[in-house]
């Protein structure tokens, strides 16, 4: 417990000082400030001691949300209860995390003896991840309010925040559900295309393709038998997020690989939703978590647990490490959805040559997020040798990045080149695309 002089017991040191003037006009005087100060001290001592009580018999417990969407008010209400016989006027004050907003709130309330009061504080944290709160602070004055008495206390809370869409059920629908291509059509729509999952067994009709005669079913039932078959309906989807140092650019909406989750985040629920499988993979320089391919719209809590407070580490990316994780991981022909970018010559060719080794196995969809900065940089006014040199490097990186999705393109992977904020939208609708078109 700390005590600190309250604003009485300086205003009254203060004029004891004062009066302590008059001894250099008469000695005798001395008596007066020193009587006095003693006097002061011994009620200070015993206000002290009162605000020290008053501070015992408060307790403090906390009520907050578990989840709270991105950049969205949320409340927390801070109970503060007042187990003595008399009113303690006290200050409140919560610690929060680093990122939160406002980042010092002090409340003050009046607790009634035997009595609680509620202390309802809002905030909002513009960073995903898990945030911890506490400990709780609160100031007591004594009843003379000549000292101050304050403590923490530990009452800890922490809440997890999500991408707004992910907040609520409702998000998604309020946000999006408008622009995006009608999902019943992939259930509606008839799909065209031999496939690869098996049906039925049917007698032999004329069309019928002879390579498809089961010969088994046939000497049993003795006529011709061949196997029908169906597109895949549950097929594999696994979505790779890069986090390494080119996600780290700022945009209007966070970083790149905010964007990138909260992309990634959609698309599962949407394949998910449509009767996919979907799993999950997180690289930079190396792979730092996999989860295999699921199903079920409520294997969504799962896939959201495992990448909400995803950040990134400044690491160069290596696509043939993931490469190789899917080769042991994933054997099975998916649909890899990669949310990266590319940069240099030189990178971008070990990229795109990791990219074409994932192709021959498996369709892959390419999201290439810009960097912001460089559309900035192009558009800034030239005043100098420097701002000159700035976009000659600038241009250069654009045509090594151009040139590199281009060589992706014509491998066979379905790029899509987009704003790192307008991502979600078009990289759905491009999935939405590709499983009409049963390409996988």
């Amino acid at each position: 417990m700390n005590y600190r002089p309250g604003r009485r017991l300086v205003v009254l040191a203060g004029l004891l000082m004062v009066l302590s003037l008059g001894v250099f006009f008469q000695a005798a005087f001395v008596v007066v400030p020193l009587a006095s100060a003693v006097g002061l001290a011994v009620v200070a001592e015993i206000d002290r001691r009162k605000a020290a009580n008053l501070l015992q018999q408060l307790s403090v417990r906390r009520s907050m949300p578990v989840i709270a969407a991105r950049d969205r008010t949320f409340e927390t209400v801070l109970h503060v209860e007042n187990s003595g016989a008399h009113v303690a006027i006290a200050d409140v004050r919560d610690v929060v995390p680093e990122h939160c907003i406002p980042a010092f709130s002090l409340h003050s309330c009046e607790i009634a003896a035997a009595h609680r009061q509620d202390v309802a504080i809002s905030y909002r944290i513009p960073r995903r991840g898990r945030h911890s709160f506490g400990p709780v602070w609160i100031r007591v004055a004594g009843p003379l309010n000549l000292f101050e008495a304050q403590k923490p206390f530990d009452c800890p809370g922490s809440v997890r925040v999500l991408p707004e869409t992910f907040a609520s059920s409702e998000e998604l629908v309020k946000d999006t559900g408008a622009q995006l291509q009608l999902l019943d059509k992939i259930t509606r729509t008839r799909q065209h295309g031999s496939g690869t999952e098996f049906e039925s067994l049917h007698a032999f009709r004329d069309g019928d393709d002879p390579r498809r005669i089961d010969w088994r079913a046939t000497a049993r039932m003795r006529q011709p038998i061949v196997r029908r078959f169906q597109v895949e309906r549950h097929r594999d989807v696994v979505i790779l997020i890069d986090s390494g140092r080119l996600m780290g650019s700022d945009t209007d909406r966070g970083s790149k690989l905010d964007c990138a989750v909260d992309a990634a985040l959609n698309l599962a629920r949407v394949a998910l939703q449509s009767g996919d499988r979907c799993g999950l993979a997180v690289f930079d320089s190396e792979i730092r978590g996999f989860l295999p391919p699921v199903s079920g719209i409520r294997s969504l809590g799962n896939i959201v647990e495992s990448v909400y407070d995803l950040q990134t580490r400044w690491n160069e990316s290596d696509f043939t490490r993931v490469h190789a994780e899917l080769q042991t991981r994933q054997a099975k022909r998916s649909l890899l959805v990669v949310l990266s970018d590319l940069s240099d010559a030189e990178t971008s060719r070990l990229q795109c040559a990791a990219l074409q080794q994932l192709s021959r196995r498996h369709l892959v969809l390419f999201a290439a997020l810009k960097t912001p900065l460089l559309n900035d940089i192009i558009r800034e006014p030239t005043d100098s040798v420097v701002d000159g040199a700035k976009k000659a490097v600038t241009f250069r990186l654009l045509r090594d990045r151009g040139r590199a999705l281009h060589v992706l393109e014509r491998a066979g992977v379905h790029v899509l080149d987009v704003e790192p904020q307008q991502v979600t939208l078009p990289l759905i609708n491009q999935f939405v695309d590709l499983r009409r078109r049963n390409l996988l």
